[in-house]
Formats: structure tokens, sequence, C-alpha cells
């Protein structure tokens, strides 16, 4: 019999408690652990079809919900944007009420956070964001996991993000500050500060300041998907905020350098930098599948 209860979404960072995110790493950690092993019936998605509608290119998005969606036992049926009605006009919300009736959930790429919005509200079954203009909330706790991980609690420690302090990821690590108590320190031009202020956000035109003792460094793409026409004048802005070894020697010593790629080498991240801290970026970019998993568990079952 199908649960009465509302359906839950992952449409933002907000949407999840520091309890529950920890629960989910918690669990992530011990599935990890019996990677390889057979006989697992942790398959919550057994005969279910989830939904992966994408406006966007995506590569570790794209890949890593299809085997989430997989090794937790359902099938995964991707939907490009442009081979949908939705290319012709056709409401978000209309294509929501179709699919809810066809697919048990839906991950959904886009521009607009209020097509994710519109969608989870008319669709009925639970929605994931996977990443729109405003926010990458997977991304983030995937980037939190990997830093407990590594490093121990993330709570009472200073992620410095340099760059496009404005761009959905940096967004997202401005929304999860309170929630997981971790300070957060935005390096970028006066132009690209970040919209979302609270008590546990400091926000620098230096990049120097920004990294100062910090215990996670981290840098996105200077150009957005969507920002290509921009691309010179973003090249100049952003310049002084390259994450380097200089920058890197004003952090604390053990400090964790994390890019969430595709890394754009002498630009946002000095090349030798990037590969001397690849393995740890890399893992970084693994953990999005377990940390999916995790998060697609907690959306069927509580």
């Amino acid at each position: 019999m199908a649960s009465s209860l509302p359906p839950r979404h992952l449409l933002s960072v907000t949407d999840i408690s520091e309890a529950a995110a920890h629960a989910v790493f918690e669990k992530v950690k011990l599935q990890k652990r019996s990677l390889g092993k057979s006989g697992s019936d942790d398959l919550p998605l057994r005969g279910q079809v989830w939904a992966l509608l994408f406006r966007k290119p995506s590569t570790r998005t794209r890949v890593s919900f299809e085997l989430a969606v997989r090794q937790l036992g359902g099938s995964a049926l991707f939907l490009s944007a442009t081979e949908l009605q939705l290319s012709r006009g056709e409401p978000m919300e209309d294509t929501a009420r179709v699919l809810g009736r066809m697919v048990q959930g839906a991950v959904i790429r886009t521009f607009a956070q209020e097509e994710v919005a519109a969608f989870a509200r008319s669709s009925g079954i639970p929605t994931v964001n996977a990443l729109t203009d405003q926010e990458h909330p997977c991304q983030v706790l995937a980037d939190i996991f990997t830093f407990e991980e590594k490093r121990g609690p993330l709570a009472g420690k200073t992620v410095a993000f340099l760059g496009d302090a404005s761009c959905n990821v940096a967004r997202s690590w401005a929304l999860a500050a309170p929630i997981f108590r971790f300070h957060l320190r935005l390096g970028a031009p006066r132009a690209f500060f970040c919209d979302v202020e609270n008590p546990w956000i400091v926000q620098t035109e230096s990049s120097e300041e920004a990294v100062r003792g910090a215990d996670l460094l981290y840098t996105d793409v200077w150009i957005s998907m969507g920002r290509e026409e921009e691309g010179v004048l973003r090249e100049r802005a952003f310049s002084p905020y390259q994450l380097n070894r200089q920058l890197v020697e004003r952090a604390n010593p053990e400090a964790l350098v994390l890019h969430c790629l595709p890394a754009y080498r002498g630009k946002e991240i000095d090349g030798e930098l990037f590969e001397e801290r690849a393995q740890d970026i890399f893992d970084q970019a693994e953990n999005r599948l377990h940390v999916q998993k995790g998060l697609l568990r907690w959306l069927v079952n509580g």
C-alpha cells in the first residue's frame, strides 16, 4: 500500500538537518566498507524506476546518480530535456504530473531553482536537485562527507572558497554553514559576492585573508554553464583568486584541497597543485556516488 505521507525532497541543502545528514554519512561509511561483498538485501529502490531529467550537460552527476539508482535495486531512465516536450514549451508542472504517474522518483538538473520546486510540487514523487543555477546540494553534502572522512568533524572548522562566490556551489556552502556549524570565508571580487548572509560567513576581496588558517580550501570553475560569453571578463576578475601553493602555505598545514570538477588547470587552480592533491579530489568525485546512494535511501526510507 502506498504511503499517505507527502514525499520527501532534497531541493536544497537546507532540506536536511545536521543530524539527518550525519546519520546518512554513518550509513555511507558502512556501505563503503561493504563494497564488493555479495548477498546484500539493502535494495530500497527494488522495482522502482527513477527519472533523470537533465537540461544541462553532466559527467559526475549523471554517472553517479544512474549508478546509485541501479546499485540500490532500481532502474534509471535518463531523459534529456531537449528530446522532451519541455523543449517545445510544455510547462514543467505538466511534465511532472505525467512522470509522477509513471516513475517513483526524479533527479532534476536544470537552470532555474523554481523548475525543480515546481516539479516537486506537481509530481507527488521524491525529487532531487542535481544542480540548478542557484544551488548544488548533493555536491556540497558529498564534499562535507569527504572532509569528515579525511579530517574529522567539520563543525568549528574553517572553509575557504575562492573564485565566483555567487555560483551555485558557493551558495550551497553558504547555506550549509549554519546547519553544519562551520565558518565559511568567501574570497571573491565584490561584484561576485554571495547573496546569502549569515553569522557563519565572511566575504572578502582578499584571497590571502580568505585562506588564512583555513582547514579546507575549495574552488570551482570561473565560467559556469551559461556564462561562456562572460569568459574574458571573468578570467580577468578571478585571476587573483587562483588556488595555488602560495595560498596553501597560508592555510592550516593539514588543510584539505578540494575541487568539484571539471578543473581548468592554470585558471582556478594551479596545475601542479591539482596533481599534487589529485587523490583527495578524485576521492571527492567518487564520494558523489556513495553519498547520493545514502541520500536516496534517506528519501525513500527516512
